[in-house]
């Protein structure tokens, strides 16, 4: 199975999600955990070397350009460590070789209705012991400045970590894709502008805790944030996000076609 099954497509349209399980086996999610760590640790050798761009803080959040991604830094001074980057594959061909794999494209293909893809977005999410929470947002609203067509944007995780509440897993709340954008906030600093006021909505949360190995699909417009790491583990995921064939990445302009043909 890796096209979207019936309940898939249905879970998706009224809930704005849906899981597999243990989709990539323990020997794969190990070789993803090192490419993780390869490319966190490229980043900040090169940022100790002072080879980024200067640190632009934004609120409390600190933004940097490094080797090509976009980093967000922990907002704790001790806690050196990276909470995301985008993009990321350019650092490392087992992250690149991801993009092309039939089990996280072909339900995306599904649910966009193409089978000819391109990549939208790839980021790095790390939480170490002691990550900071990320607010209820909603990716639309965000990425509706540079995207070449936002409608059939169709994002995805996939769980290096096991996941738990206790460090920190991704929160979903269910059917909120329906609303489409989303009440910010005027009056919680910049970035407030992009964080969805949950207090508005009736629906409820749900923590989207899963075994490592595991992907999640979801719909740009679901409200999602996470808590902190509570606990001693980390907690790492790989964001890929596709769109329609011959159209440029969101972050760096660049088109990068998925090659399909390897799952026909």
């Amino acid at each position: 199975m890796q096209g979207a099954t019936a309940a898939e497509r249905q879970q998706f349209e009224s809930q704005g999600f849906f899981t597999r399980e243990r989709v990539f086996s323990q020997q794969e999610i190990a070789e993803l955990r090192e490419a993780a760590e390869h490319v966190h640790s490229q980043v900040l050798e090169a940022a100790d070397r002072d080879e980024g761009s200067a640190i632009d803080q934004v609120d409390v959040q600190k933004y940097q350009e490094v080797l090509g991604s976009t980093i967000k830094w922990e907002w704790r001074e001790d806690l050196r460590a990276i909470r995301s980057m985008e993009p990321t594959y350019h650092l490392d061909a087992r992250l690149e070789r991801l993009i092309d794999d039939p089990r996280v494209w072909e339900p995306c293909a599904d649910l966009i209705g193409t089978r000819e893809l391109s990549l939208f977005s790839d980021k790095l999410n790390v939480k170490r012991p002691g990550g900071a929470p990320f607010p209820w947002h909603q990716e639309g609203p965000y990425w509706a400045h540079g995207a070449e067509d936002l409608e059939r944007v169709i994002t995805l995780l996939v769980y290096l970590d096991d996941a738990s509440e206790d460090n920190g897993c991704l929160w979903v709340i269910p059917g909120t894709h329906r609303h489409g954008a989303l009440k910010t906030f005027d009056d919680r600093g910049t970035l407030g502008r992009l964080y969805t006021d949950v207090d508005r909505l009736d629906e409820k949360p749900y923590p989207v805790a899963l075994p490592a190995g595991s992907v999640l699909w979801f719909h740009r417009d679901i409200v999602h944030g996470s808590k902190s790491n509570r606990s001693e583990d980390h907690r790492r995921a790989y964001l890929l996000a596709y769109q329609p064939a011959g159209l440029h990445q969101w972050r760096n302009g660049v088109q990068r076609d998925v090659a399909t043909s390897a799952g026909a």
